[in-house]
């Protein structure tokens, strides 16, 4: 049992612990983070301790993907790639005032070499798993982002890399375009750019590529496939998904997102807002595994769709 003074120290400690995340630096907290997180990625990369990133599969490839920018390294996304499925399980990144502002129109890729299809395979990837254009050849699915282009917008370069396969999932395109995924990013991005809602807002998002949880891409839409070696396609997950933490001084706050892929959604955006622990018995991912384990206990246990304005 603790004396009263062993308390007092641990009180005062953990106060200072949330100061420092919700008022230093993004290197700063991520550091704070590694010492305090129980079950936090333990890669000997630096960046998979970012504060974004879910605990990592260690049979998968790891990429952040980076630029520079005001003359600071920036980081666009982090992914997580299954070579097996040549498809992310996840996409994950972060709005604070630098990454939200918008410098890059992307109707100026018409003007370059790419002529408006800036579409290409991933090279930081070994080149035998890429997926490329013709992967995407003779379906009817739109390569929809998982990290949306309209959401990094703030450098060329960074809108250069959400045009990479790795950043790219085949979506119905009423779903992509028209349905609660478009919906849901529109609403990423409002939350992003509203600086009196956010410091920081760290997302997470991507789709179902779990064995028995996707279609073959050449097939019917709406049989699952369970076998790899039974496809002629690619992987389309059977559901996507979205995470989010919004941090605000000392206050941090998440909510989750469960859609079914399918071009007959019904009822309202809000009705599928979950629970972060809900999203993640759902899809196996243990997300914001790199937060202190008393904030990310609260983050994830919660789900109050009106501080989101819903």
């Amino acid at each position: 049992m603790k004396s009263t003074l062993q308390k007092a120290y641990s009180t005062i400690f953990t106060f200072l612990l949330l100061l420092c995340i919700g008022c230093d630096t993004e290197q700063q907290a991520t550091v704070l983070n590694w010492n305090t997180a129980s079950n936090t990625n333990r890669n000997p990369k630096g960046d998979a301790r970012r504060l974004e990133i879910p605990r990592l599969d260690t049979k998968n490839i790891f990429n952040c993907y980076k630029t520079t920018y005001q003359g600071e390294e920036t980081v666009t996304f982090s992914i997580e790639y299954d070579s097996e499925k040549r498809h992310s399980k996840w996409v994950a990144y972060t709005f604070d005032n630098a990454t939200s502002q918008k410098h890059w129109n992307r109707g100026n890729w018409d003007d370059t070499s790419w002529r408006g299809d800036p579409f290409q395979p991933d090279p930081l990837l070994p080149e035998e798993v890429r997926i490329g254009n013709d992967e995407h050849r003779k379906d009817r699915y739109d390569r929809g982002h998982l990290c949306a282009s309209e959401d990094r917008v703030y450098s060329q370069d960074a809108n250069e890399h959400t045009f990479y396969y790795s950043n790219i999932s085949p979506q119905l395109s009423e779903f992509n375009q028209r349905g609660f995924w478009y919906d849901l990013e529109e609403k990423v991005r409002d939350w992003g750019k509203n600086q009196a809602m956010r410091d920081t807002l760290y997302v997470v998002k991507g789709g179902t590529i779990r064995d028995g949880e996707f279609y073959d891409s050449r097939g019917e839409h709406g049989t699952i496939v369970k076998n790899l070696n039974k496809m002629n396609g690619i992987v389309v997950p059977a559901h996507y998904f979205m995470a989010f933490v919004c941090r605000k001084s000392n206050s941090f706050y998440g909510i989750a997102f469960y859609l079914d892929h399918t071009d007959h959604q019904k009822g309202n955006l809000s009705d599928y807002a979950i629970t972060i622990d809900e999203l993640e018995e759902k899809t196996g991912i243990d997300f914001f595994c790199n937060f202190p384990d008393k904030v990310e206990e609260a983050i994830e246990s919660k789900c109050t769709p009106s501080l989101w304005g819903f």
